[in-house]
């Protein structure tokens, strides 16, 4: 049988391949694609580096800003944080309010606060800020850095937790980045404290993952280290506890074992913080009856139901901040939220029914590792211990708390339009594709981002000082008393006064009288409101008014050495000066610290007193009162050189003792120090 001819086509002999195919299949080669994975690790950095400086950019026009809110407890107005790198020992060692007149120490923070002394030493310490009236630019630059650098690593994290869901991790941190609900922690500086317990959780996630990855047991350390730091720096970082193994169990093969390892660790650290805590000031928490209802609205009510129901019904106005920032304000207290009567209520079941889908979600999504449970666990867990539900906390609600747990509510967002644009698994090669490769998603987030950027670069500017702050906030929530309170605190302290017209004087005495009534109307127990209220009737003349709310101030709260002092002035004016006596020394022997006010105070009690018996003829009685007076001047000078009042006193006294030199000597002291302060008020 003969052969078959092969045709030519069918030839075994080799074929010559076509260079241009040789170079398809080189592309396809897996070295090639290594190579090409490669050049996507700048795009992660670059897109981090980008948002880093977005984050900054939007809070640059609050480096300017004065100190506002907590900061004057924390910073301004605290001896701890005053005395600058001396006394970072003594912060480790007390509570995070020590040091000033609050009367709170439950809360144990000294990480931020030895940052802020050290920074307000740095920038010139009382020098700087109490004789020149120097503005906290450091403090606030340090927190606007800070923010950007949070935002970039938070991308990088996210993409590191997902490596092939590029656009997830980009718009989840862009929505977190411009979020108007975070001025409040960027713009206020006693907010570092958010800041940087944040920074420390993510950074110790970070190395979680790490060990998770690896298996190496050294990266357990620097997990630990981080936590241990968020744990000093603010308490609620303690959810972290719960937050990390589910994180691993998400994001990483890690075994049961392997996992319940690093927790019992991450145990350890928070049983030695709770521990350092309570040798310090206590227990960790407050206790219900110790919460005032001013501070916490929920305390209103005795019945943990309409509690309980209340605090969900707030968890629902958190989210409505989320989706829709406007208004915003830096207080939410008695009486802004009404209490939760029913299970009726609208609030209540709106709030109960997204949180029940929420958590019917994440449990769904849970066995399958789905982004989406990942981020409902996240603002659940974060959100725990501050929302009122399982634990009672010193306020109702506030935008600093949403915080952390803001970052869930934008991957849950971030998840959803990458799967409704069909963005997910898609990975830019090199910035351009970034806009370019998806373009739908920048249509669909430019105008969000625009419209965030607005509100937050609008927000700013409320938080220039108290007064641009409370002016605006106390037309957002009329009913509160705190705002109220403050708003007429901030109108009638004394610097504000001193430059005002007789007319002007009247005018916003009389204002603030009406507020502060009003307060009483919505809550008539609040000490706070009485001891202001009579000052202020103390400002108009009206001695006997404000008597009765000094008075009733005492008998709510007598623990305060400032409403001592106050009071003594009162009793001063009436020309009862032993009574006047009495309180500036309960002030003095009460307060924490040297307090200039009481003490120059009853320097002038003396004074009036050696005046009284030289019109008797009694001049030894008058010269012990005289002497009397010059110890408690010295003693002002000697706990502020700066206060002029007490050169003055100074004046007189030796002017009376027919010391010409002296006197005239401390009167050139006085009119120095009061043009000083004056300058500084005209200033502002």
């Amino acid at each position: 049988m003969s052969k078959k001819k092969v045709p030519a086509h069918h030839s075994k002999q080799p074929v010559k391949k076509n260079p241009v195919v040789q170079k398809k299949e080189k592309v396809k080669t897996p070295s090639s694609t290594n190579k090409a994975k490669a050049k996507k690790g700048p795009v992660v950095w670059v897109t981090a580096l980008m948002i880093a400086i977005c984050g900054s950019l939007l809070y640059t026009s609050t480096a300017k800003h004065d100190f506002n809110l907590d900061d004057f407890s924390v910073i301004v107005d605290n001896k701890m944080t005053e005395a600058g790198k001396d006394s970072l020992g003594a912060i480790f060692k007390n509570g995070y309010r020590e040091g000033s007149y609050s009367s709170e120490n439950n809360l144990y923070r000294p990480f931020t606060k030895a940052m802020f002394a050290y920074e307000y030493d740095l920038q010139g310490g009382q020098k700087y800020f109490k004789e020149e009236g120097g503005k906290p630019r450091l403090m606030h630059w340090v927190n606007i850095i800070l923010y950007g650098l949070l935002c970039g690593f938070i991308f990088l994290l996210l993409h590191r937790f997902l490596p092939d869901q590029y656009y997830l991790a980009l718009i989840a941190t862009l929505l977190f980045t411009f979020h108007p609900i975070h001025t409040e922690v960027v713009a206020n500086i006693k907010s570092r404290d958010e800041l940087l317990s944040m920074f420390f959780i993510l950074v110790s996630l970070w190395f979680a993952k790490s060990y998770a990855d690896s298996g190496k047991n050294y990266w357990i350390i620097p997990t630990a280290l981080f936590f241990f730091a968020a744990m000093l720096t603010k308490e609620s970082a303690i959810t972290y506890v719960a937050l990390l193994p589910i994180t691993i169990y998400f994001f990483s093969k890690a075994s049961l074992s392997k996992n319940l390892i690093i927790t019992v660790c991450i145990l350890a650290v928070t049983g030695i913080y709770l521990y350092i805590h309570n040798s310090v000031i206590g227990s960790v928490g407050i206790k219900a009856k110790d919460i005032p209802i001013p501070d916490n609205s929920i305390m209103e009510s005795k019945d943990n139901a309409v509690r309980r129901m209340t605090a969900i019904e707030i968890m629902g106005r958190y989210l409505k901040l989320l989706i829709f920032p406007h208004p915003l304000s830096c207080d939410y207290s008695f009486k802004t939220i009404p209490l939760v009567k029913s299970a009726a209520n609208g609030g209540f079941l709106i709030s109960f029914l997204l949180y029940s889908v929420g958590l019917f979600f994440a449990i769904r999504g849970f066995k399958k590792k789905a982004v989406y449970s990942y981020a409902i666990l996240f603002f659940m867990i974060t959100a725990s211990i501050i929302s009122n539900v399982f634990i009672y906390i010193g306020t109702n609600m506030a935008e600093r708390l949403m915080f952390l747990p803001s970052l869930g509510f934008c991957i849950l967002i971030a998840y959803l339009i990458s799967k409704l644009l069909k963005a997910d698994k898609i990975l830019p090669a090199n910035l351009a594709e970034v806009f370019s490769k998806k373009a739908l998603v920048w249509v669909v987030l430019a105008p969000i981002l625009l419209l965030f950027s607005f509100k937050t670069i609008d927000r700013n500017k409320d938080w220039k000082n108290v007064s641009t702050l409370f002016n605006e906030d106390v037309k957002t929530v009329p009913n509160s008393v705190h705002m109220l309170y403050y708003h007429a605190n901030m109108i009638t302290n004394s610097d504000s006064l001193r430059i005002k017209t007789d007319v002007q004087r009247k005018v916003t005495l009389e204002l603030a009288e009406k507020e502060l009534q009003e307060c009483l109307k919505i809550y008539e127990p609040f000490a706070e409101v009485h001891g202001l209220l009579g000052k202020i009737y103390q400002r108009m003349g009206n001695y006997e008014k404000a008597i009765v709310h000094y008075k009733r101030r005492l008998k709510l709260n007598d623990k305060d050495p400032i409403a001592f002092n106050n009071f003594g002035t009162c009793y001063g004016f009436t020309g009862q000066y032993k009574e006047a006596e009495e309180n500036f020394k309960k002030a003095i022997e009460m307060s924490p610290f040297c307090y200039a006010d009481a003490l120059c105070n009853l320097g002038a009690v003396y004074i009036t007193l050696a005046g009284e018996n030289m019109k008797v003829n009694k001049p030894d009685e008058a010269r012990k009162y005289f002497n009397m007076a010059i110890d408690m001047c010295n003693q002002t000078i000697a706990c502020d050189k700066n206060y002029p009042l007490a050169y003055q006193y100074l004046g007189v006294v030796y002017q009376n003792l027919g010391d010409t030199a002296k006197s005239n000597s401390y009167y050139k002291q006085y009119q120095v120090l009061q043009k000083q302060k004056d300058d500084q008020l005209k200033a502002k």
